[in-house]
């Protein structure tokens, strides 16, 4: 995402990623882009599907389901 929220450029993948990781810090970016969330339907979806997989991730490394 660019750093102006108002244009037509969308959160990327990588820093929805970081946003659910807890990753983005700097208040001016976290909110931009929290902002973009609110207000793109398609993001805001993207943004719980990438949620969801690091869950899952998350749950896996957690319960020993993988092969690492």
């Amino acid at each position: 995402m660019t750093s102006d929220s108002r244009d037509s450029e969308h959160v990327t993948d990588h820093d929805l990623e970081r946003y659910h990781l807890g990753m983005i810090v700097e208040e001016t970016e976290l909110a931009a882009l929290e902002e973009h969330l609110l207000a793109c339907s398609a993001c805001a979806e993207r943004a719980q599907a990438t949620a969801d997989y690091i869950d899952a991730m998350r749950r896996a490394i957690v319960e020993g389901d993988h092969d690492l």
